[in-house]
């Protein structure tokens, strides 16, 4: 096995500066707070959903609990929604399409004010104009949500973790898991050691495709633990113990563009002592921890991404320092030293290297987003001012304004799926970048029975190929892919692939135009044996190919649709847009 480390360097440096200017909001300015990144309507911007309290009558006490949902307008945030009077803090809050509609529904855990004894954890279901609330249940505090699909049959499932008060037992930590089956979920309580003051993360660790588990955290007695859990044929596995670890956040990200998922942690050790490391995947899962020698830092968030805009990916932290003043904390990765290096946040020394971003400390939360698509990550920062005496908590929204260029990656070609028995196996090639290298890229796949469709599986992959077990009725499905750089930009959409075609051979072959149309599509290149549209929506539509290659589209309603043809016992799909 290789072992990798990297050197970490504190010496900043002058050049490739990120700089930040602050937009203005409607945001609610939030305590104890956890947040999520998602698409709430499918407009390709990034919405924002928040958990925590808020200060509502002004009076610089903390009085209410307030989920606030967050729609990106392309230039703000702006209110949407927010999730009711029994609201969560104190806990952790989650995007997940759990009913594969194709809209992002809401999990969330922690205690209200309204009920500070029992601990709640909801479900929320996008209706396309809101949500609403699907599920009541018991929840858990001082912990974290991680959404994922575990046994590969294309529903996301997740796990919830944390501390839960018990009658006659008292705090209870637990992980439990909650498998969705389609029409509802199924509980495995304690399905993994659990942690309070924790943070865990599902990633695939040896590229097994099997999703592995690393977790910090307080267990049952009280003891700070750090431990990695391999994925053994479906088995979570302990194989590694690390340095016990606690109040802080897990993050992965493939630093060095090896092929393999990276961790860095911002934590606290055994002796409450801030701990920040990024460990070195080997390529079977084994982590080398480097630690990184700075400072204390407590209460962190962190958040990884590009952030200089060279491809590879860095990260972000923001927390309390030893003086419990708030600091917020830059670290570049340089491929060529193989190190990282702090960026400082201020403007006093002429070594500063990002500018703009606002200290906030913790408890809180960090995280990196291109809200305006300019293929910069921008920073979502909400924690303590240390520096005002009245402490108010406040959350804000920094755009990067950096004028370098990023493109966005190019999609995948060669796309390939056999199917054995119920298990699709899904493969890919062809993807690139302008500047994350291709090791590093990740992969949003997406599948459904229908051209188009994403009824059985949408999610975001950190390898150039997946497996689904999928129900045995299910013998053909159609499927795309998109490319994902280090700066969080998606590529356009793969041409789409079925079982048993070769759709990348067959693309050049034809085209159809206009496309746009408004009356008539016409099917340049050979004969059209047959053809099937549908709407985006995933209904099949009756059109018909006329003598001279085309089709009357004049009757149908404006919208995206897709095309499936046949040619030479080919078939391809394209999409349209009538308008």
């Amino acid at each position: 096995m290789k072992k990798i480390y990297i050197l970490l360097s504190m010496l900043p440096i002058g050049i490739m500066a990120q700089t930040f200017t602050e937009v203005q909001t409607s945001m609610s300015n939030y305590y104890y707070a956890a947040s999520d990144i998602g698409d709430i309507d499918n407009d390709g911007a990034q919405d924002i959903v928040v958990n925590g309290a808020i200060d509502s009558d002004g009076d610089g006490n903390v009085d209410t609990t307030y989920n606030g949902i967050y729609k990106n307008n392309g230039s703000t945030f702006i209110p949407y929604a927010d999730l009711g009077a029994d609201a969560t803090h104190l806990g952790d809050i989650k995007f997940i399409d759990y009913n594969n509609d194709g809209l992002a529904d809401i999990i969330s855990t922690g205690l209200s004010y309204m009920d500070i004894v029992n601990y709640k954890h909801y479900r929320f279901r996008n209706t396309g104009t809101g949500f609403v609330k699907e599920a009541d249940l018991k929840g858990k505090i001082y912990g974290s949500l991680e959404v994922f699909d575990f046994n590969h049959d294309g529903l996301q499932d997740y796990a919830l973790n944390g501390t839960q008060y018990v009658d006659g037992v008292g705090f209870v930590n637990k992980l439990d898991f909650y498998q969705n089956t389609g029409s509802s979920f199924q509980v495995t309580s304690g399905w993994m050691e659990g942690t309070q003051n924790s943070s865990f993360k599902m990633v695939d660790l040896n590229n097994d495709h099997l999703l592995d588990m690393v977790i910090l955290g307080y267990d049952g007695n009280s003891n700070p633990i750090f431990k990695v859990y391999l994925n053994m044929a479906g088995t979570l596995t302990l194989t590694q113990t690390l340095p016990p670890l606690a109040s802080g956040k897990l993050e992965f990200a493939d630093f060095n563009a090896d092929g393999f998922q990276d961790v860095v942690v911002s934590a606290q050790d055994e002796n409450y002592k801030g701990y920040l490391g990024v460990l070195m995947n080997d390529g079977a899962g084994h982590l080398t921890a480097q630690n990184i020698n700075i400072p204390e830092i407590s209460d962190s968030s962190l958040s990884v991404g590009d952030l200089n805009n060279d491809g590879y990916y860095d990260f972000i932290v923001s927390g309390n320092d030893e003086n419990n003043d708030a600091v917020v904390k830059v670290f570049t990765y340089s491929p060529s030293n193989q190190n990282f290096t702090e960026n400082t946040t201020t403007t006093t020394t002429t070594t500063t290297t990002t500018t703009g971003l606002y200290n906030l400390g913790g408890p809180g939360f960090v995280h990196l987003l291109d809200y305006n698509n300019d293929h910069h990550l921008d920073v979502l920062l909400s924690g303590f001012d240390w520096a005002d005496p009245a402490m108010p908590s406040l959350t804000k929204i920094f755009k990067n304004v950096s004028s370098e260029t990023n493109l966005k990656p190019a999609p995948p070609t060669n796309l390939n799926v056999t199917k054995t028995g119920d298990r699709f196996n899904f493969s890919w090639t062809g993807a690139s970048d302008d500047k994350t290298p291709v090791n590093a890229l990740r992969y949003e796949i997406k599948v459904g029975t229908t051209p188009g469709a994403q009824n059985l599986a949408k999610y975001v992959v950190t390898t150039p190929s997946w497996f689904l077990d999928l129900d045995p009725a299910i013998q053909n499905v159609y499927w795309s892919v998109r490319s994902i750089d280090a700066s969080k930009v998606y590529s356009d959409i793969s041409t789409e692939n079925t079982l048993g075609t070769q759709n990348i051979s067959l693309e050049n072959q034809f085209s159809i135009y206009p496309n746009p149309a408004t009356e008539k599509v016409f099917i340049k290149g050979d004969k059209v044996s047959d053809i099937e549209m549908y709407s985006i929506d995933g209904r099949k539509l009756n059109v018909m190919v006329n003598n001279d290659q085309s089709i009357n589209v004049s009757h149908l309603p404006k919208g995206v649709y897709m095309i499936k043809l046949k040619i030479k016992q080919q078939e391809t799909t394209k999409k349209l847009i009538i308008k």
